[in-house]
């Protein structure tokens, strides 16, 4: 078996290889287009370009500044999440690439042998393609069982179970949990050290964790300590101490003023944005539901919009008019969808929506028309899920940070392929993004949206 140390070297490796490949490949797109179209007209050809191999080393070394290379010895256990990495690799990017402009700059060639436009379209390529590449490379790795780095993990609660079955099939995280301890059990170092694995994840009681922890120093590099709480602000925390007592400085960005006038702005300026790309599905669509059913083209649904006031969300109609009808039959006559549409409020085979509207479920597509809700100020483009005012008791006490910001057409929810999970975790899910809401969580939940939407991959 190989070592420990050597998965997490091999995981830093491709994590460094991705990169080196994702900004040539970036470069050599915007190249080849730039010339393409006829504006590359300069005195050295496209190889000219390869003199500037240097910047890819100058990228890779700003990720590992910014510990993006996770796993061994030299960097941090476990990877930052997957938002910070959306944000660290933009910035690197963005350095690098004003790096190279200055560079040029300073030497007098950017007008005689580049082009400019070309160095900043590669840097905003490279600055989106770089975490697509990674997780392509992770998944793949995860797939032949390599580069997955061996850690042990004490506890046997909720959290313990929660954390044994997410990182299971969890290509980001890259941990593969070779053995598993019950809480108070003092064999946790001796059998690590036979095993050589030197990570160790403690879901443990603080109590416990803190009897344990003088056991835990005497052979482990790195100890991830999971506390089973997940309902605080812990995107941009950062630890502290005051006279020897540690503890988290928490950032509730939703309250920056600045910070939501960035959303304001974002969800304005992309709503707009995604309107005019899909201006033709706005043609289209209306002409095909026309065509395949009867009714209108589009549907209002109530909703309960910020601090509970009732919106009226708009979509493309994916139901037969008499919808309501077909519902209170299905379910007068059958107990185990009744029971199913009491726990989720939708059901998998819905006889209610029509042949064509399940394509536009599928594809999400119905979802398009609620940019008349963004531009209306009703929703914001990014958030949780409106809901009826039936689900409010699901969400107890979460409610009033759930109804504390815009409903989204997109949210954390629907990104994280999850449509098909309980409620429960749906409610922790939209929990989780008001209280860690930040500009680059939706960035990031607009990347996997369009990922979702175009395979298809977790829609209703």
């Amino acid at each position: 078996m190989m070592r420990p140390v050597a998965q997490s070297r091999i995981r830093v490796l491709l994590l460094m290889v991705a990169d080196v490949v994702c900004m040539g490949a970036a470069w050599a797109f915007v190249v080849w287009g730039y010339r393409a179209v006829g504006l590359g007209h300069y005195k050295f050809g496209a190889e000219f370009y390869l003199q500037l191999w240097p910047a890819a080393l100058a990228f890779v070394a700003l990720n590992a500044l910014f510990r993006l290379y996770h796993g061994n010895l030299f960097y941090p256990a476990a990877p930052v999440s997957p938002v910070e990495e959306l944000r660290r690799l933009a910035g690197a990017s963005v350095i690098t690439h004003l790096g190279v402009i200055a560079y040029l700059v300073l030497a007098y060639q950017t007008t005689e042998h580049y082009s400019r436009a070309v160095i900043v379209l590669s840097g905003l390529f490279t600055a989106a393609l770089a975490q697509p590449a990674r997780d392509l490379v992770r998944a793949v790795a995860l797939r032949l069982g390599v580069a997955q780095i061996p850690v042990v993990l004490a506890g046997s609660g909720d959290a313990a179970r929660r954390v044994a079955v997410s990182l299971s099939d969890d290509p980001y995280t890259g941990f593969r949990v070779v053995r598993t301890f019950t809480d108070d059990n003092h064999a946790i170092v001796p059998e690590s050290r036979k095993l050589g694995v030197r990570i160790l994840l403690a879901c443990q009681d603080d109590r416990l964790f803190r009897c344990q922890m003088s056991e835990f120093v005497t052979w482990f590099t790195q100890i991830e300590y999971l506390t089973s709480a997940d309902t605080f602000p812990i995107y941009g925390a950062q630890t502290v101490s005051f006279d020897g007592i540690c503890g988290l400085e928490m950032v509730n960005q939703r309250r920056m003023g600045a910070l939501r006038t960035e959303k304001w702005l974002l969800d304005k300026t992309l709503a707009v944005m995604a309107f005019v790309s899909l201006l033709p599905f706005f043609v289209l669509i209306p002409i095909l539901i026309k065509l395949t059913s009867r009714g209108p083209v589009f549907y209002r649904q109530n909703r309960l919009g910020r601090n509970g006031v009732p919106i009226r969300v708009w979509k493309f109609r994916s139901m037969y008019v008499d919808a309501d009808e077909r519902l209170e039959k299905l379910l007068a006559s059958d107990p185990a969808r009744k029971a199913e549409w009491e726990a989720n409020f939708k059901l998998a085979d819905d006889p209610r929506v029509t042949p064509f509207g399940k394509f536009l479920r599928k594809t999400s597509i119905d979802e398009f028309p609620q940019l008349f809700n963004v531009f209306a100020g009703d929703m914001a483009l990014v958030g949780p899920r409106p809901i009826v005012e039936k689900e409010v008791p699901l969400y107890g006490a979460a409610y009033a940070t759930f109804a504390s910001v815009e409903p989204g057409i997109t949210g954390l929810w629907q990104a994280s392929g999850r449509s098909g999970t309980d409620y429960a975790r749906r409610v922790a899910l939209d929990t989780y993004y008001v209280l860690n809401w930040s500009p680059w969580l939706d960035l990031w939940i607009m990347k996997k949206t369009v990922g979702a939407v175009l395979f298809m991959r977790g829609a209703c």
